[in-house]
């Protein structure tokens, strides 16, 4: 009776776990990244004597603007993702910007989590004011559809474009963060990749006067036919070995 009772439990719990996982399947929705994987952002621009001016002298103390300044780079580690019905989360390792690219230890770990299901969000309700940069540096994926349904949810801030890559268009007048700040309008344009990674970050002024400019670092390219050689070198090897032994056996 107790070996029934028990067989029972599992094959509900099994039965839970599938439900669970063919609702996220259903959604379609996922974190875009993988555990372990590095980005790197630079700063191409930064006119931090406006940035004092339109935000406050504490602009870059925090968030993802700490210590940001013109030539410097910051990482990401993803550590950790999670995905079931109702969140998408993933834990990261993040290095301030700085100028040397000798990371070493990290200086912070946080977790960013959404909805898996961006109808979830109240509509006109969601923002990003909580990060420096106002905008999130990661969306889950398909990433065109997700930011098309959260257009809806998002304050009159913000606005998604899909036309052509995935993006988000903030506009906000002054005083609308809080009192006297900004102290003039903002604008930014935020694109991402297919992983939701933000890719190109652009906050400029009325008359297009870009104050910051932050992209997604790639790798230099005389990293790239080294890289491409470490994987052809074994392949070849590979395929001399295989002629090699298909020789030796049609030999008499």
């Amino acid at each position: 009776m107790k070996r029934k009772a028990f067989c029972a439990s599992l094959l509900f719990l099994v039965l839970l776990i599938i439900n669970s996982l063919s609702n996220v399947a259903a959604l379609g929705y996922n974190s875009g990244v993988k555990q372990n994987q590095n980005f790197v952002w630079k700063c191409n621009v930064c006119n931090e004597l406006e940035m004092n001016t339109i935000f406050g002298s504490l602009w870059d103390d925090f968030g993802y603007f700490k210590n940001l300044s013109k030539g410097k780079k910051m990482k990401w580690e993803v550590t950790n993702i999670e995905i079931n019905e109702t969140f998408i989360s993933i834990i990261i390792n993040t290095w301030d910007w700085r100028k040397e690219e000798n990371w070493g230890i990290k200086d912070n770990t946080s977790q960013i989590v959404y909805y898996t299901n961006p109808d979830d969000y109240r509509s006109n309700e969601l923002n990003f004011s909580d990060y420096s940069s106002l905008v999130p540096f990661w969306f889950p994926t398909p990433i065109g559809e997700y930011l098309g349904g959260l257009n809806s949810k998002l304050i009159k801030w913000y606005d998604v474009d899909n036309r052509v890559l995935p993006t988000l268009n903030v506009e906000i007048a002054k005083d609308e963060i809080t009192f006297n700040l900004p102290t003039k309008d903002i604008y930014i344009i935020a694109i991402y990749n297919d992983q939701g990674i933000l890719d190109s970050y652009k906050l400029y002024t009325k008359g297009n006067v870009v104050i910051i400019d932050i992209s997604l670092d790639f790798l230099p390219l005389y990293v790239i036919p080294s890289l491409v050689s470490l994987a052809i070198i074994p392949t070849i090897g590979i395929v001399i070995y295989i002629y090699k032994k298909r020789r030796t056996l049609v030999q008499p």
